[in-house]
């Protein structure tokens, strides 16, 4: 059966893709938090990386913690549940892919990445690039707070 989805659309719900992204998170959330990232807040980057109007809001550098953010921008914050619910199965997936390819490892503590992403080139595609830096964005968020927290915040169950 052919993929109907528009040519953008298909890119970016890429299980390859989504696990890079994924991925990307998860070693700047390591990185800077010196732990695995908690399993559960894997589900929250997606959902914010990949719809373009949350994509385009985050900012470029963390100099707003994720609760400042959503205080700017509660209409992110009130379609996030409905997002994170219509992306769980593609992050699982994405995961899974991920996992496979060791790009992600499961410890008893959470994710974690066992070498650092290759850095997306501007050259292949600036959105591709620009989904990389959001993700990265997220991961440190996502480090510093407590997973309770986050998805209070974002107003989702674990």
């Amino acid at each position: 059966m052919a993929d109907r989805r528009a040519p953008e659309a298909q890119a970016l719900f890429n299980t390859a893709f989504g696990a890079y992204l994924l991925s990307t998170g998860v070693h700047a959330a390591t990185k800077k938090a010196g732990r695995p990232l908690p399993f559960p807040n894997a589900f929250l980057i997606l959902p914010l990386v990949l719809p373009p109007d949350s994509r385009g809001d985050l900012p470029v550098q963390a100099v707003y913690s994720l609760s400042a953010w959503l205080t700017d921008h509660p209409r992110h914050q009130a379609a996030f549940a409905q997002r994170a619910v219509a992306l769980t199965d593609f992050t699982r997936a994405s995961l899974r892919t991920a996992v496979r390819h060791a790009a992600i490892e499961v410890t008893a503590t959470g994710l974690r990445c066992p070498r650092a992403p290759r850095a997306a080139s501007t050259a292949e595609s600036e959105e591709v690039a620009d989904c990389a830096r959001r993700a990265g964005l997220v991961g440190r968020w996502l480090a510093v707070v407590d997973p309770v927290l986050s998805f209070t915040l974002l107003g989702v169950r674990p």
